[in-house]
Order: structure tokens, then C-alpha cells, then sequence
């Protein structure tokens, strides 16, 4: 019994390391070799802090569990027994789609407060970049003018009733947004910040983006339907 109970929990650390190894294996080697690697710090962190603290508890009962397992002592054997499976369990967990869409971004919103955009960009490169949008139908002129796209970046969003209401589908908005990042390098402005915090950006039938699908665009979709027409108005900034 205790070869068996051995061999089965070596079998549960064997399953963790791998399923660990895998992904991170995959993220190194495009790393090495300058290729993009699609690392969001915003729920590889988590993670890894989850594994950690599952990876402690497994180790910690592992010894325990094969030392109260011959002779069987009920209590000690039952409880480090439990400490393993938890251990397994907050490892595993990492993995689901409900971690990614709904714990990492609660976490987020409450670890982060935010009231602004907190934007670098000057009113004048905003009225380009409202001009280009213009210019190429990807705006809702007729709910959005100028003023209103401005005070979406740059006021408090608790100050205003703006709403910024775009056309375009969710993988030409995260495209938006990188591309924004790209040319304003010094902003903070995350994903989650864009997309739910704010509660300023709109689709064309007024409903806000679906922050999970507007998140997970860019694995999907890495070339948006207005790639070249967003990159031919970022250009102008």
C-alpha cells in the first residue's frame, strides 16, 4: 500500500511539472528566438503565484503523507492527504477559462482603482487620430464628435457621459489598442483598463465589448479586417 501511495503522488507532482512545463517551454523558445510570444503578465503572474503556493503544499504533505501512511494514522494521513489534493487544485485551477475571464479580472479591478486614461498623447494628436477614424468609417460621428473623443482620454470618467462608439468588429479594436500602446509608449493603459474599467468604449450597436472576447481577439484574429487602414492613421501621429 505505502509503494502504491508513493507512486501516486510522484504521478500528481510528474502531471503539475509537466502541465507547467509545456506552455512556458513553448513561451522560451519563441522568446529565443525573437518571435512574439503573446505573454499576458496579467494572468501569467497570477498564475505563477498559484503554482507556487500549490507546488508548497504538495511538497510540504508529500514526506507527512508516506510517513502517516505505515502504520495508517486516520487523522494526520487524512489531513496532509487533503493539504496534496489543495495543492493540486490551486495549480490546476490556473488553467481554466474561468481564471483567465472572470477571478484574474476581478482581482484586477480590485487591486487597481483607476479614474482616468491617465494619457500623455497632446488634444492635438487626438484630433488626428479622430480625423483618421473619421476618414475611414470606423466612428460613430453622429455619437461621438471630437469633444467627446477627447474627454474619453483625457477627463476622469465619472466626469462626462462620452462614450466613445466605434466600427469595428472586437479583433480591429484590440488591434486599436495595440496600436495606441505602440505610439503612446508611455501609458499605463491596460486591456482591462480599455475595454471594462472605464466604461467608455461601445460597439456600433452601443453595447460595450465583451472584455474576455475583445481580450483573446489577438490569439484569434492577429491580423484584423482594418489592419492596414488603423496602421495607415497610426502612421500619421
Amino acid at each position: 500500500m505505502p509503494d502504491f501511495i508513493k507512486y501516486l503522488l510522484l504521478a500528481s507532482f510528474a502531471y503539475v511539472y509537466v502541465r507547467l512545463l509545456i506552455p512556458y517551454f513553448g513561451f522560451f523558445a519563441l522568446y529565443m528566438f525573437n518571435e512574439s510570444t503573446q505573454w499576458d503578465k496579467y494572468i501569467e503572474k497570477p498564475r505563477l503565484v498559484f503554482y507556487g503556493i500549490g507546488l508548497l503544499l504538495m511538497h510540504s504533505s508529500y514526506s507527512a503523507i508516506l510517513e502517516y501512511s505505515e502504520p495508517l494514522r486516520g487523522f494526520f494521513f487524512y489531513a496532509n492527504c487533503l493539504m496534496f489534493m489543495g495543492g493540486i487544485t490551486m495549480s490546476q485551477i490556473t488553467w481554466s477559462k474561468r481564471f483567465k475571464n472572470v477571478f484574474i479580472p476581478k482581482i484586477q479591478e480590485k487591486l487597481k482603482k483607476k479614474n482616468n486614461f491617465s494619457l500623455s498623447a497632446t488634444n492635438d494628436q487626438l484630433k488626428e487620430l479622430y480625423r483618421g477614424l473619421v476618414n475611414y468609417d470606423m466612428i460613430i460621428t453622429e455619437k461621438t464628435d471630437k469633444d467627446d473623443f477627447i474627454k474619453v482620454f483625457k477627463e476622469d470618467w465619472y466626469t462626462h457621459k462620452s462614450k466613445i462608439h466605434f466600427k469595428l468588429d472586437a479583433p480591429s479594436c484590440r488591434e486599436f489598442y495595440e496600436l495606441f500602446k505602440v505610439t503612446f509608449p508611455k501609458n499605463t493603459m491596460s486591456v482591462i483598463d480599455f475595454f471594462k474599467r472605464s466604461d467608455t468604449i461601445r460597439r456600433e450597436d452601443g453595447k460595450p465589448y465583451k472584455y474576455s472576447t475583445v481580450k483573446d481577439a489577438k490569439s484569434r484574429t492577429p491580423i484584423s479586417k482594418k489592419s492596414e487602414e488603423l496602421k495607415t492613421i497610426f502612421s500619421r501621429l
